[in-house]
């Protein structure tokens, strides 16, 4: 890390002063950790000098101070892609700033004074957002050991727990310590009066439009002043498709276009016929793709059971849909052969997922930048798990509305926990290139292995096979260890690069390809224009319910627009979903069925049926999973007794 004299700023009250004296040890302890709490670091306990028992010298540092032992370990650790250890961070950076208490007796009363002081730190201090997660900062009180035990009697876990601090006490920031500190603690408020739960929630969407102009919500009421579906029951089972949800979808997308005034680039959704009718009325102009993940997730129900664990199947049927290196053309030939070898040409399902392959083969939308949006097509997925851990069935309005809301206080605190993170930890570079380390203080933690990868790949393992240059333009022919050749165009006049593979473009991160030549042509940093990635540790993308946001600028008004929507989209459809007595609701599969059991699919049915124990038939004296009754024999007229 780079040597930085940084000195805190703090009131002059709290700042220690060598000579400055107390009458405890534990006193001055304190009031260095109130100082150290002030303007932003966190202090630990180095050394201690007792005699017979009494502490002469106590010595406390910053806690990133002195140096990681490994570090040249972790360097060729990393160039293996961390096959040899585990990959472990640390956040220190030989910091010098320290304090010394040492122990003195005048007129018989003992005490301690600074005797040492070392002010300067050589790192930036940490921010006021992030305070709350320093270790100085969290500590579990009396009160709290008492609020866990009360809590624990009552049969409320240690998730529910933390929650309830938290509102108790009035946020996060005031809890006083992190979901780990008491295992993801909880809170268990429930403002909710029977028969007003939907008057508590349009009052407070009223103050919110009242707020802001660009908040929505909508509802219809019938003559008993009741919200009202029009009598109809709630259609929005998978599968399901009715001219109800069509316009319910319809309606959100107006809205979403009128308060953020542009339609996105691009939006995932599953094989919803319903959302893909009112996004093809709506938004013209969108590019549709399916969620790949629900695709590949049916793959085991509808292929033939013969061919579940035929492993060359799998390999080439991923290797096919999979890659994004396909050109169309490639992807066809291979889908042919495949149906072809493996027999599936009269399998309806492969041929309907074959006419559809312009809305989920990757193949498709290689000219379409998606390094702004996503690396895989299950976000939608892992937010379905996301906000089942604060959702349950049979919720409320008002009860859905807070818990809705919790959930993205959650996630914004999640957020802000990682942003902490990469601000404070030290990255483990695996090469000597300056454009590794500027990619360090650029990337997320995450995004740096995939892309420190890349780099690695670059510097160590790839070549030129071919050059050549016409004016102010020169192509270079860059092999990798795969055995792969792409084209790379360099532009002298602005000094950019563009891979024939694409990644930039598809995923917003550099190759292996450019990193080559950003190694020979001797580059330092990352140009700014390699660098608007959604995985960037300032974002300069947020996306919003699957919506791909790297239209708008990243200004206050079009935030503030962003957290909106999610609130218009969460009571839109639970205004929908619910009603002061409960409606109607299509039985489903999930979790929000009205039935105490929930529909049980054809492929656990086939396993149980599998797994159950095999019975003599007394018609045909066959060991199987039939009796008489069901024995194939019957069909001739043979045997009709029971076994």
């Amino acid at each position: 890390m780079e040597e930085v004299n940084v000195v805190p700023e703090c009131s002059e009250e709290l700042k220690p002063v060598v000579g400055q004296c107390f009458q405890s040890l534990d006193f001055a302890i304190a009031f260095y950790d109130v100082y150290a709490r002030a303007v932003g670091f966190e202090t630990c306990k180095q050394g201690v000098k007792k005699v017979e028992g009494v502490t002469i010298w106590q010595y406390i540092v910053c806690t990133r101070q002195g140096k990681k032992r490994t570090e040249e370990e972790d360097m060729v650790n990393a160039r293996h892609g961390f096959t040899l250890k585990r990959r472990r961070l640390s956040n220190r950076c030989a910091c010098q700033a320290k304090i010394s208490f040492r122990y003195f007796s005048e007129g018989g009363r003992p005490g301690y004074k600074i005797h040492e002081f070392v002010e300067a730190h050589n790192h930036t201090m940490v921010e006021m957002q992030h305070k709350p997660f320093m270790s100085i900062n969290r500590n579990l009180t009396e009160v709290h050991e008492k609020f866990i035990l009360d809590c624990s009697r009552a049969n409320i876990g240690p998730t529910l727990t933390f929650k309830f601090l938290k509102e108790v006490l009035g946020g996060y920031q005031m809890v006083g310590c992190t979901v780990g500190d008491i295992r993801n603690a909880s809170r268990d408020i429930k403002a909710y009066a029977q028969g007003y739960d939907v008057q508590m929630v349009l009052d407070e969407m009223r103050r919110k439009k009242e707020l802001s102009d660009a908040f929505t919500y909508h509802y219809e009421v019938n003559s008993e002043n009741q919200l009202d579906n029009h009598g109809r029951p709630v259609t929005f089972a998978a599968g399901l498709v009715s001219n109800e949800k069509t316009s319910a979808f319809a309606w959100l997308f107006k809205h979403f276009i009128e308060c953020m005034g542009v339609a996105p680039k691009m939006m995932v959704t599953d094989q919803d016929l319903g959302m893909r009718s009112a996004l093809e009325e709506i938004l013209v102009g969108t590019r549709h793709r399916w969620c790949m993940w629900h695709i590949m997730h049916k793959l085991a129900i509808k292929a033939p059971k013969k061919l579940l664990t035929n492993e060359n199947f799998k390999k080439d049927f991923h290797a096919c849909v999979w890659s994004e290196l396909h050109e169309p053309e490639e992807f066809e030939e291979m889908w042919d052969a495949i149906i072809v070898e493996y027999g599936l040409e009269n399998e309806d399902w492969f041929r309907t997922m074959y006419r559809h392959r312009k809305y989920w083969i990757p193949a498709y939308f290689r000219d379409f930048p998606l390094g702004s949006m996503i690396r895989t097509t299950s976000v939608s997925e892992s937010e379905n798990s996301f906000y089942k851990i604060f959702l349950k069935p049979r919720l409320n309005l008002a009860e859905f509305y807070l818990s809705f809301n919790n959930a993205l206080e959650s996630q914004r605190n999640s957020n802000a926990k990682l942003d902490y993170a990469d601000s404070t930890l030290v990255p483990i570079l695996a090469t000597d290139q300056p454009f590794e380390k500027h990619a360090s203080t650029l990337f997320t933690d995450s995004m740096f292995r995939t892309v420190q990868e890349e780099i690695v790949e670059g510097c160590i393992r790839c070549k030129i096979v071919g050059m050549s240059s016409e004016g102010m333009i020169d192509c270079y022919k860059v092999g990798d260890s795969h055995r792969n050749t792409f084209v790379v165009t360099r532009d002298k006049s602005d000094q950019s690069y563009v891979c024939e593979c694409k990644l930039f473009g598809r995923q917003g991160f550099l190759c292996c390809h450019i990193f080559y030549l950003f190694k020979n042509n001797k580059v330092k940093v990352i140009p700014d224009k390699y660098s608007e990635s959604r995985w960037m540790k300032t974002p300069l993308v947020k996306t919003v319910h699957g919506y791909t946001a790297d239209v708008f600028q990243n200004n206050d008004a079009q935030d503030e627009k962003l957290i909106l929507l999610n609130e218009v989209t969460s009571i839109f459809f639970s205004c929908l979903a619910s009603c002061l007595h409960p409606l109607d609701v299509v039985q489903r599969k999930g979790c929000c069925s009205t039935k105490g059991k929930r529909i049980i699919s054809k492929r656990e049915k086939d396993i149980k049926e599998h797994n159950r124990p095999l019975r003599r038939c007394m018609n045909c004296l066959d060991m199987d999973h039939n009796d008489s009754q069901n024995c194939p024999e019957n069909a001739n007229g043979k045997g009709k007794e029971k076994c």
